[in-house]
């Protein structure tokens, strides 16, 4: 498990402490900068699961300003606004970026964590709502953004050993975490873009790189963890017509 990074434009050192505290204890690491020149810098070395931008830097609309270009230099990062400005020329000028979202200061704590949970689902186009369920999922390229009790926690999907189905469920695990989530194993199949999950069971799919051992005659194998996962008649040819070899 991971924490999400969030880069934070913000000028007011005060205000930037304050919310980096409030994303911190919500499991965000927050990189925070002070103008947009060194937000640039910055996301050129860093990767950023979201973004949060104040619209006025020393007086200017820098906010706005740095919005557009991320999307020029297609940075293909959610962001949102968080701004103490609430004149109609400067909201519609913000509009126009294609934010994720505009909140106003000051902000209500589960306001600002239902907005950046919703501009993530909306991201990445999936309506799984983890800004209003537990144990609801996102995926992206790389990771699973899972909902759990009151936080967000991201996964990399390489660090999945297998996944099984629970009823309604599909249990993830992983190095260091067990995470149940609610989507069919059949849903996830469909949007994981991940070609290391393969399915080896009607309940099962597997990290082909996890595997230690695989017992053909036995229908078995046996993972890295040392946990052992059922091989069913079904999905064993695609392992024997591939050549794969195991340790």
């Amino acid at each position: 498990m991971k924490t999400l990074e969030l880069l934070l434009l913000e000028d007011n050192s005060e205000e930037a402490k304050e919310l980096s505290s409030v994303l911190q204890n919500n499991n965000y690491t927050v990189t925070i900068a002070e103008n947009s020149l060194v937000a640039q810098q910055i996301i050129e070395k860093q990767s950023f699961d979201i973004i949060i931008l104040d619209i006025m830097i020393d007086g200017r609309p820098e906010g706005i300003s740095f919005a557009h270009k991320l999307n020029q230099n297609g940075i293909d990062i959610p962001y949102l606004f968080l701004t103490s400005i609430n004149d109609k020329s400067i909201f519609e000028n913000a509009k126009y970026t294609k934010t994720y979202n505009y909140l106003l200061k000051p902000y209500n704590e589960l306001e600002l964590l239902y907005a950046l949970e919703l501009a993530i689902e909306t991201h990445y186009r999936q309506q799984n709502t983890i800004s209003r369920n537990d144990n609801s999922a996102v995926i992206s390229s790389d990771f699973i953004f899972i909902k759990k009790k009151n936080r967000v926690e991201k996964v990399r999907l390489d660090t999945i050993y297998y996944v099984e189905v629970e009823g309604k469920f599909c249990s993830i695990i992983t190095i260091d975490s067990k995470y149940l989530i609610k989507l069919s194993l059949t849903k996830l199949m469909t949007i994981l873009p991940n070609i290391l999950l393969k399915q080896v069971h009607r309940n099962f799919l597997i990290n082909i790189n996890k595997i230690k051992e695989i017992y053909f005659e036995d229908n078995l194998i046996i993972l890295e963890n040392k946990d052992k996962i059922p091989l069913s008649k079904t999905y064993k040819g695609d392992f024997l017509d591939n050549g794969i070899v195991f340790k």
